[in-house]
């Protein structure tokens, strides 16, 4: 696909490369960029199917992966990867019909779809396949999360509640931050099975009522919430039951609430505080959804990380009131991140940051009352210490781990501080 020495002498490339000079017998030649190529669509898979013959070690870890083929089989994804996959590659790398036979090679396709990781190292992320942290079972409440060394390893980390010896590790195969309706049409579409996990079989999600949709009755203080039946293995068979009155409420009807919401919060400018808090304010008030909301609390995070960052704005030029806004928003999102993705460390260990952030400035604008000073200082270090904690192990490619780096600069800095304090108010130390 391309004659660069720097391509086909990089070990990464070998697989496309050596079946291009071998299989194929002559050069690639791409003309059209506008659609994507199948060739570049099938390069995870040939560098999968390079190591049945290159390195029989790989390819018989690879094969033990779920590849959920006989549920893909006949679905629309199934029947592209047969088309612009498997029959591009039997046919434009002439392959032996006997040697790689369609439903292997769909096999492996399925194998790349369940078992991939995204790994976000690079712009755009690339996907990698990791055998051991492939046995790691799904949760919607999880007690692991997952992150990357600099290299690409896999790195799994416990959650803050610590896992009884026997107990089942797991993370989440979907998006923690989605209601139950979205993780179980995505995990049905990407995983093929229907999650029964304790966060989807309860109704309130532990509490949160995380998806709550006002009930429809009359008067009625309850909300709507979603009921999996535990037998069920459709993903949209899900009833929606007021925890008030017992209404069942049509579907169609929630559907048109959420979608009404969901346009404005499409619509919202996401890089500007007032409109992210004009739809807080309005829709939070209107009482459609629970206050918990999974729209609510993904605007809330969004805002409370906004608050301080945007260029021209910096922290010490928010308001009084700004600034304890986004203290609130902070202490919203980790109280929901408690109950349902303690475990998410990136989420919680950047909110501990801004938390940090929030009571140094505190600090700075009580210089008149050393006792409020110190108070808030020493909050302030605490929250560093929880954000150090939960971001160590992020690497410096992703903001978490440029924060994490942050982190050991303001704990020097707070510790000179603290220690001037303590001298200039002739205390002992804390």
């Amino acid at each position: 696909m391309c004659s660069d020495s720097k391509c086909s002498d990089d070990e990464w490339h070998k697989a496309e490369c050596d079946w291009t000079v071998s299989r194929r017998k002559q050069k690639v030649e791409i003309k059209d960029f506008t659609i994507p190529h199948p060739s570049y669509q099938s390069i995870t898979v040939i560098r999968c199917l390079y190591q049945k013959h290159n390195n029989p070690d790989v390819w018989a870890k690879l094969t033990k992966l779920e590849s959920h083929c006989a549920s893909r089989r006949g679905g629309s994804k199934y029947e592209a990867d047969r088309v612009w996959i498997a029959d591009h590659l039997r046919r434009f790398y002439k392959l032996d019909p006997e040697e790689w036979s369609v439903e292997e090679i769909l096999r492996v396709c399925g194998i790349v779809q369940v078992n991939g990781h995204e790994v976000p190292l690079t712009d755009p992320p690339y996907v990698a396949i990791y055998d051991a942290g492939s046995m790691l079972e799904h949760s919607c409440v999880p007690n692991c999360s997952k992150t990357f060394t600099r290299d690409g390893h896999l790195l799994i980390r416990t959650g803050a509640a610590a896992v009884e010896s026997g107990g089942h590790l797991s993370i989440s195969y979907t998006d923690v931050l989605w209601g139950t309706a979205q993780r179980l049409a995505h995990l049905a579409d990407t995983k093929f099975f229907v999650c029964k996990c304790p966060r989807c079989s309860d109704p309130t999600e532990l509490g949160t009522y995380y998806s709550g949709v006002k009930c429809a009755t009359e008067d009625c203080m309850g909300y709507a919430l979603p009921n999996v039946h535990p037998s069920t293995n459709d993903p949209f068979d899900i009833e929606w039951t007021c925890n008030f009155c017992s209404t069942v409420i049509d579907p169609n009807r929630i559907e048109l609430t959420l979608s009404h919401v969901g346009r404005d919060m499409a619509a919202m400018n996401r890089r500007d505080p007032n409109h992210c808090r004009m739809f807080l304010d309005h829709y939070v008030s209107a009482g459609d959804l629970h206050p918990n909301h999974y729209y609510f609390t993904e605007v809330r995070l969004n805002l409370a990380q906004l608050y301080g960052q945007l260029e021209g704005h910096p922290l010490d030029s928010l308001s009084s009131e700004q600034l304890s806004h986004k203290r609130e928003l902070c202490l919203k999102v980790l109280k929901v991140a408690d109950v349902l993705f303690s475990a998410e460390c990136r989420i919680r260990g950047s909110l501990m940051f801004e938390l940090h952030a929030i009571m140094a400035e505190d600090a700075r604008r009580s210089q008149q009352d050393t006792n409020v000073v110190m108070e808030a200082l020493l909050r302030s270090k605490f929250y560093l210490e929880q954000a150090e904690n939960l971001l160590k192990y992020e690497p410096k490619e992703l903001p978490e781990g440029q924060m994490a780096a942050q982190c050991k600069q303001n704990a020097i800095d707070l510790d000179l501080l603290l220690k001037k304090l303590h001298e200039s108010i002739g205390s002992a130390p804390m």
